[in-house]
């Protein structure tokens, strides 16, 4: 079963994006800080640093569209990313974005259509090939 998980934040910096045979990647962190009620007063809470992965479409729509600092709403499958570096194990948890927009709740953006594509398995295929 997919934990699907949907988070609003800020990024923290401006996207990474890679590109190769076809198949581009992008990546970003986000700054979740809930404001809390003190008394008479707000103060921010915690903040949660959470990974964002997206492929192809979505990350290229993230390359043109965000920078460091705006805010965001993902909702995607939270996975468990592991991998070993030197004999040590390490894992992290990511959130494989299967939408990111601006948060409309915190400012107005302009919005541009993509043009119509043929390959619509394309993006399937490739949501595969990030999870191996």
């Amino acid at each position: 079963m997919d934990a699907i998980i949907t988070v609003s934040g800020n990024l923290g910096a401006d996207v990474e994006f890679h590109q190769g045979d076809g198949f581009s990647k992008a990546s970003f962190r986000i700054a979740c800080t809930p404001r809390l009620r003190r008394g008479q007063d707000w103060v921010d809470g915690h903040t949660t640093w959470l990974n964002v992965e997206c492929s192809n479409r979505i990350a290229d729509n993230v390359r043109d569209s965000l920078t460091k600092g705006d805010p965001v709403v993902v909702t995607g499958r939270l996975r468990t990313r592991v991998w070993e570096s030197q004999g040590t194990k390490h894992e992290r948890m990511v959130i494989e974005a299967s939408s990111i927009g601006h948060d409309l709740s915190r400012g107005t953006t302009q919005f541009t259509r993509n043009p119509v594509r043929v390959d619509a398995d394309e993006d399937e295929d490739t949501e595969q090939r990030l999870a191996s």
